[in-house]
């Protein structure tokens, strides 16, 4: 009689399944996080106005009491700053299918639905941050290509991407967009890979005709303009010169006024020095005993963190030099330091690379018209989606969203290290 061998009874077996899901991509939102609830000022749909003073306002000289003339006096400058609120949103949707299939434990790990929603606010929040993380345009640009291969980009830091986003690839701030795949004229990522110094997004179709390095990656909706998207960390630690606009602002009507203080690094790595140097040109733009200069924290990205940690390995070999006993000194600490120059270190993936920002965060704002949040009409949040027979469809669509900007009332109260070496293989 034939032996009963194990594919004869597949059907009498369990299938183990491990009762966790792990997450494939970042879902980092430092920055955002550091400064959602800081200053959250509730606006209306009109610009929100800050006070500045911008000149001192008295005209000091050496006088003759004996007679002379004292002179005329001089009266404080002051103007004012606008921010109006950009409106950003999210959705997800999924089948009424995958919603009953998961909707207990007997059934599966964790309901479709449930997670989906939850993710959604998370997702979001990655979004703001690669926003925040922007250039200096306020146009919404996250990044900027590179070069191109077959349903690729090359960028320079992948991270700014999320998968599934959509986005649209601009020649330049006010030129057309190039025409992308989708029927708005966006491409979507499929995935991105950040681990390598090649920073790839992998898009879902073709490259758009016409792509080359230099152009704008560009947020699905924003119009490709200037100052029409989130007011971004770049947006307002910037020193062009007295150039261009800062918050409605021209810099050649206040020059040296509307710029914040920086060190050029120049392609060198990241010193000690050169981080003292930024303490005294925020000294130099404050004052010394500006407390300010004492408060910013050190905003930067992982290649940056390595190049600071970089400079503790030398004294950390001359001590290991002089302990005792029979095995080698790891010179490697389990965590790189937590401040920079006596500074918190704030690391975030989505951070310029290259780049250090000494931020004050008590300046940081938020003007608010709506508050993140679900996307309601008379209290419901989710809707079903219609079919092409104008019937329902067996789906569900939910939206979060919210309108707001962020703003910075000193820009004086900062500093930046642009152009810093990057480590090898970053």
């Amino acid at each position: 009689m034939a032996q009963g061998t194990n594919a004869q009874y597949i059907a009498y077996q369990y299938e183990k399944l491990l009762p966790r899901i792990e997450e494939l991509m970042q879902g980092d939102s430092t920055l955002f996080d550091k400064i959602e609830k800081r200053n959250v000022e509730v606006q209306s749909s009109r610009a929100m106005r800050g006070i500045l003073d911008v000149y001192s306002g008295t005209s000091p000289s050496q006088v003759d009491p004996d007679g002379g003339d004292f002179g005329r006096g001089k009266a404080i400058v002051s103007t004012y700053w606008q921010l109006s609120p950009v409106f950003f949103s999210a959705a997800t949707e999924f089948t009424k299918y995958a919603e009953i299939a998961t909707d207990g434990k007997e059934k599966a790990v964790e309901p479709a639905a449930k997670r989906n929603l939850e993710k959604m606010t998370q997702r979001f929040k990655v979004f703001l941050e690669s926003l925040l993380n922007s250039d200096s345009t306020g146009s919404g640009t996250i990044d900027t290509v590179v070069s191109t291969g077959v349903n690729q980009l090359v960028v320079n830091n992948a991270n700014q991407f999320q998968d599934q986003m959509n986005f649209s690839i601009f020649p330049a701030l006010g030129q057309p967009a190039r025409q992308g795949y989708n029927p708005d004229g966006t491409v979507t990522v499929l995935s991105n890979d950040a681990t390598t110094s090649t920073q790839t997004v992998y898009l879902t179709g073709p490259v758009p005709a016409g792509t080359q390095a230099g152009d704008l990656c560009i947020i699905a909706g924003a119009p490709g303009v200037a100052s029409t998207s989130l007011f971004s960390l770049q947006y307002h630690q910037n020193n062009p010169g007295n150039t261009g606009t800062w918050l409605n602002l021209a810099r050649a009507a206040y020059p040296g006024r509307l710029i914040t203080p920086q060190v050029n690094l120049a392609g060198f790595a990241v010193t000690p020095a050169a981080i003292q140097r930024g303490k005294n040109a925020m000294k130099s733009a404050l004052g010394i005993d500006n407390p300010n200069v004492k408060e910013f924290l050190v905003h930067c990205n992982t290649d940056q963190d390595a190049a600071w940690q970089n400079l503790s390995l030398t004294p950390q070999i001359v001590v290991a030099n002089q302990l005792k006993g029979g095995n080698a000194v790891d010179m490697l600490q389990k965590d790189s330091a937590e401040t920079i120059g006596g500074m918190e270190k704030l690391v975030s993936i989505h951070a310029k690379r290259g780049r250090l920002d000494g931020l004050v965060l008590k300046h940081w704002g938020r003007g608010e018209i709506k508050p993140i949040g679900p996307l309601d009409f008379g209290g419901q949040t989710l809707w079903p989606i219609y079919g092409a027979s104008g019937g329902l469809s067996a789906a569900t669509i939910t939206y979060i969203w919210g309108g707001f900007n962020f703003f910075v009332d000193n820009p004086r109260a900062g500093v930046y290290w642009p152009n810093a070496g990057i480590p090898a293989s970053y």
